[in-house]
């Protein structure tokens, strides 16, 4: 969760106070609707973007975004390097500033959603806290054992308690590459609890880290929504899990968005192992399709079982009219 320190800040911020619908009152905050939360953000985002073209160092550094991230950027804006970006900057419309924060996840945090490191660094850029004071500023507050409890309460619901009972443990996951690339990716995907006896689960692909921040079991189903650890961007995975108690594997799907913005489905198999591995020394792996080498009997099974089925990756089209989808229907006609 946000430390307290900052949502007070902020919530008696001179340039946030001065937007019409933000409260006199601090503790109204919780129900502002999402429209008085996108203002807030503008608001944000109009200062961070000042800030960041006086100090250049706060992207060239990284500290409010990751280098995946700007990979993506430069692929939405088709440019080369953090000069040319900074520039952009520039150009931008301040009533339309480039996003560091959006009034989606400002609105989470003031209902005590988790806050990622770089969000944190966006809300102290904002406020102009010095560099070398963010640490103390994004800690924890020793007075916040009430917040704890409140987390503490909503981890023993029953999904929790059926994860904690029948499915903690190390898997490896595995999936195909999502480019449709004759490649299968595996990756070690864990269910754990900590020692406060939260459970969460931890996963990776190639080259990032998730953890879930939303579970639910519904209808036989797992429900998990995790946050990327280095930049703003989420994963959904739902797992087929029925009423079996001790699964030595678990069918389902990951659902995201692919480099253009198209949304796509990957199915997904996890496999429970016998032994634990230690997650945070274990990397993701590519196996190809023709030409695998050295493989368990475990992943040769797995590796049979994808590459045998052609639907493992389901893609999404533009589509906003009937036009569209008329055009879309008659191209594959042809094809």
């Amino acid at each position: 969760m946000i430390p307290n320190r900052i949502k007070s800040k902020i919530e008696k911020s001179a340039l946030i106070n001065e937007l019409p619908g933000v409260p006199a009152k601090t503790e109204d905050w919780e129900k502002l609707t999402r429209t008085i939360f996108e203002r807030i953000a503008r608001k944000i985002n109009q200062e961070v973007t000042k800030n960041v073209i006086g100090s250049p160092h706060l992207i060239k550094d990284y500290l409010l975004f990751g280098e995946n991230e700007f990979e993506s950027i430069k692929f939405k804006y088709s440019i080369k390097t953090m000069d040319e970006f900074i520039h952009l900057l520039k150009m931008m419309n301040q009533q339309k500033p480039y996003v560091w924060i959006s009034g989606k996840t400002l609105q989470g945090y003031w209902n005590n959603s988790n806050a990622k490191e770089r969000k944190l660094n966006v809300l102290l850029s904002f406020l102009n806290i010095g560099i070398n004071d963010w640490d103390y500023w994004k800690s924890p507050q020793e007075n916040n054992s009430e917040a704890t409890q409140e987390y503490h309460d909503k981890n023993n619901n029953g999904t929790r308690f059926l994860l904690r009972k029948h499915f903690v443990g190390h898997y490896f996951r595995y999936y195909q590459k999502s480019d449709q690339s004759r490649v299968l990716i595996k990756t070690p995907f864990v269910i754990k609890e900590d020692a406060k006896h939260i459970v969460t689960i931890a996963t990776k692909t190639i080259g990032h880290q998730y953890e879930s921040s939303n579970m639910v079991i519904r209808d036989g189903a797992l429900y998990v929504e995790c946050e990327n650890l280095d930049w703003n961007e989420k994963e959904n995975y739902i797992f087929n899990i029925g009423f079996e108690t001790n699964p030595k594997i678990i069918s389902g799907v990951s659902n995201t968005l692919d480099r253009k913005g198209h949304a796509i489905a990957i199915k997904n198999l996890l496999v429970k192992q016998e032994t634990p591995y230690d997650y945070n020394k274990c990397e993701g792996m590519e196996i190809p399709f023709d030409h695998p080498m050295n493989l368990s009997e475990e992943d040769a099974l797995v590796l049979n079982f994808i590459k045998n089925r052609g639907n493992n990756i389901i893609t999404t089209s533009y589509i906003h009219s009937l036009e569209e989808l008329r055009a879309d229907t008659m191209l594959k006609q042809i094809v």
